[in-house]
Formats: structure tokens, sequence, C-alpha cells
């Protein structure tokens, strides 16, 4: 029933809080039955994801997605105005990244298959931080054993709340020991339920806040089938081609309703002779040298070639559809120099694009390792949770040094980067440098005195030929226009 209120009445906080909407999410029985093609129904799109997997355009597309996304760097950040209230809290947060059972990296592997599978379950798994539990250090806090995948295709159904607006968990299917008899497997609990506060959920696209995403495999789905039926077809043709087709004649009355038993029989070894010469399980073939009353041989075997044009451009076709996978799955720099075409502005530009997916893989994560994972943390240990530090990430490939130099030295020439120790920090860290200044708060005055002071006076203008042209870039007469970088 909707909610009343007199004119010019404030609308009360119970009025405001209850939520009256749905997301819309087609879900039956723990099933998410949103795709209106099957293979692409969860849980029946794993097997279809994983059969895709294996396909020779997308696998490489995205080991890259995965590797690229595991490549980035993480960081412990502060939020400004808080560096001493929450200094110790960060180095905390360190200590839990490097006490972990697994390497950090291993768990941002395993969290970048929901660019895969559209989504990534990840078990939080707590210990208190002691030499028996394993750990590091023994300060008794609580820390992060392990964040373990739970496999997608291990999920049997994820639980919602009676109206369907909460997700309250996920059901799991157990890993049955081998050899259970029937008898102990109806006995045997097959599944283990972890609510919602016990796992971090990464997804892609999460259309309608499903719990699956949606997996970039599905808008390449079609194009991978088309291809898959027709290199099966060229298969079956290139075969023909080299076995040939094989012709037998033998006179008509061998093969009619009203020929004898005996040739019936000739007729019949003839066709299994065929079939053996066709699979490969015999190598050739003997008939009789017989003639008719003519004097033409009755018995003839012979091998015709069945190549020749064909109406369609196979190879066109398959290298169209291929291209639609790889752009489709947004990593297109794979196509580059596969056909010899492709440039280096055109490389700059699909390598762009790939960036930009990347940064939102990487964006997807750190925003639930911050909104989820480190509150959950804090929290058991009983700190305060209106501020926390947070992690952040750096895609240590995102630009080439070259690029980084010329975009620095460019802007720098016309007065745009202010010389100050947070701007030198960002430049050594995207260049993958030691960070030079401790505190971002560092006086102008000191950071001038670590800067080298070399400049290429790019932004001198240009002056006529005589001026200085000969000098080193880092010499007072250098001109704009004896600087390459400059020109």
């Amino acid at each position: 029933m909707a909610l009343k209120r007199d004119e010019g009445q404030k609308p009360s906080l119970e009025m405001m809080e209850d939520r009256l909407s749905y997301n819309g999410l087609n879900i039956s029985y723990g099933q998410i039955v949103e795709d209106c093609n099957r293979d692409l129904i969860w849980p029946y799109c794993m097997t279809t994801y994983k059969n895709m997997a294996k396909d020779a355009s997308i696998a490489p597309a995205l080991n890259l997605m995965e590797m690229s996304i595991a490549k980035a760097e993480w960081h412990v950040r502060i939020p400004e105005g808080y560096e001493d209230e929450l200094r110790d809290k960060a180095k905390f947060l360190e200590s839990v990244m490097r006490d972990m059972e697994q390497p950090w990296n291993d768990f941002i592997r395993a969290a970048a298959t929901f660019s895969r599978y559209g989504f990534a379950p990840h078990e939080k798994v707590f210990r208190f931080r002691n030499r028996e539990s394993g750990s590091r250090y023994n300060d008794g806090l609580v820390g992060i054993r392990s964040l373990p995948l739970i496999a997608q295709d291990t999920i049997a159904s994820w639980e919602y709340s009676e109206d369907g607006r909460v997700l309250l968990g996920l059901k799991q299917h157990k890993n049955i020991p081998m050899g259970t008899s029937y008898r102990d497997l109806k006995s045997f609990d097959q599944k283990v339920f972890l609510g919602r506060d016990k796992f971090v959920l990464f997804r892609a696209d999460p259309q309608k806040d499903s719990p699956v995403g949606t997996s970039p495999l599905n808008s390449v789905y079609m194009a991978w089938r088309f291809k898959t039926e027709l290199e099966k077809q060229e298969s079956v043709s290139i075969a023909n081609d080299l076995r040939g087709f094989k012709v037998l004649k033998i006179p008509p009355r061998y093969m009619s309703e009203s020929a004898s038993p005996e040739e019936k029989k000739t007729y019949e070894v003839f066709q299994k002779m065929l079939r053996n010469i066709q699979n490969g399980d015999q190598s050739g073939a003997i008939i009789p040298n017989a003639y008719d009353e003519l004097g033409k041989p009755m018995f003839e075997f012979d091998v015709v070639s069945v190549m020749g044009q064909a109406a369609h451009d196979l190879n066109a076709i398959l290298i169209r559809l291929r291209k639609d996978i790889i752009t489709g799955i947004l990593n297109p720099q794979l196509i580059l120099g596969q056909e010899g075409g492709g440039s280096y502005a055109l490389a700059e530009a699909l390598g762009g694009v790939t960036s930009t997916v990347i940064d939102a893989r990487l964006k997807e994560i750190r925003d639930q390792l911050n909104h989820d994972l480190i509150p959950h943390l804090f929290d058991i240990n009983g700190f305060d949770t209106e501020v926390l530090p947070y992690l952040e990430y750096v895609q240590t490939d995102s630009v080439t040094l070259d690029e980084l130099s010329k975009f620095i030295q460019r802007v720098a020439s016309v007065g745009l980067i202010k010389q100050d120790a947070a701007t030198a920090n960002w430049i050594a860290e995207k260049a993958g440098m030691p960070i030079p200044f401790d505190n971002k708060d560092t006086p102008i005055e000191e950071v001038r005195e670590q800067l080298t002071g070399h400049t290429s006076r790019g932004g001198d203008g240009m002056k006529s030929a005589g001026e200085g042209t000969s000098e080193s870039v880092f010499g007072e007469g250098d001109a704009s226009i004896g600087n390459l970088e400059n020109a």
C-alpha cells in the first residue's frame, strides 16, 4: 500500500527508509534466469564460458586482460587531513596484506577472473595474529588468513530474502570424496551456505544488481558459435580435398532390387570397401578385371578431386568473425598486424580502449575492497570505522616512460606543472622510481634543493639561428626549435 501524507506535511524517516522498488532480477529457485539463450543462463553458462575460453581467438584476449589487472601495484593511502591520526592504521593494513597465506598478487589474479565469468566471490577468512595461527605477527589483532576464490562453477544457488530485495548469501557444492557409496551419499550434506558478510563479491557490469554480473563473453557468443561451426566445416572440406572423392562404377543390375543374391552380396562388398578406404582402414582396392559384351570394363574405380572455387570466401568470413570476437572482448589491439594492417596511431588508440577497460575492472576491485573488506576487518578489531585508510592501485603500464616523459616535458615547458613534493612523488610513482618525499607537504624550498634544476627551456619561444641553437638542451641558449621533443 502506498504511503500517504497530508499536503504540506514533511515525510517521516520511516516513510523514506523503506524500499518500495525491486531490481527486477529474474530468480527461480536460486538460479539467475535473465538471458533468453539457455547457453548463457546461469549456471549453464559456466560450461559455455569454459568452452569459449579454450578458443584460440578468445584465450589470449582473456589472459591478457587478467594479467594486466594482476600487474597493477597496490598501495595503502590515507585520506587527506588524517595523516597523523591514521598513520598506524595504515601500517597495520599494509602488514595484513603481507601476512596472508597467499601472496596479494595471487589474490588479485584470482579476483580478475570476474572479467571472464562476470563475477568472482572470495571468502573472507580471518585469524588472530599470533605465532600459533601461523601469522608473522604476535600482536593479538585480527588479520586476514586468506581470501580464497569460491570457484564460480561450484556455486549451486544464490539465496535472497523473502521479498527478493536482499542477497543473503550463496550455496556451494561440496567436494564429494571419491569412492563415496550411494548410501553414504544420500546422507552426505552436499552443499555449504556462506552468508553475504562471509565473502566479498567482484562483478562486471552487474545489470539489475545481478550477483553473477555480465560476462564479456556474452556479447561474442553468437560470433563464436558461427566461427566454431565454420571451422568444423573447413576441416571436413580440407579432409575431403586431401582424400578425394571415391567413385566405383559397376553394372546397374548389381544395385537393382531384382539382383541375384550373389550380385547383392558383391554390391555389399564394394560398399564396405569404399567405407574402409574413406576411413583409412584400407589402402587400396582389388576389383575384377571383367568386360561386358561390348568390351568395356564392368568395374571401374577412380578418385575424383573435389577442390574448386567455393561460393563464399570461407577464410575471409572466419577472419571477420575472429575480429568481431576480439573487439567484443575489448582487446582490439590483438588484431593489429595479423592481416598486414595497422599503424602506431591506431595501436595507441586501440591500446587506450583496453586500458580503459582494465581501469574499470581495477576500480571494481578497489571499490569492493574499500567498501566491504577493510571496514569489516577494522570493525572486528574494534577500530573506529568512521574514517579509514584505503587501497589504491597504480597501472604500471598504463603509459610508457617515453610517453610520460614527453607529456611532462611539454606541459612543464609552458608552466603547467607545479614544483612541489606531491607532483614529484606522482611522477616517480608513475615511472616506477623511489618516492623522493615522505611528506607531500615538504616546503617548496626543500623540494627545489633536491630537484636537478635542468629544464628543456621549451617555453622560451623560437630564437633566430645562431642564438644558442648548438647549445645543450640544458644550456642557457637552448631554443625550442633545436629541441626535437618541443618542436
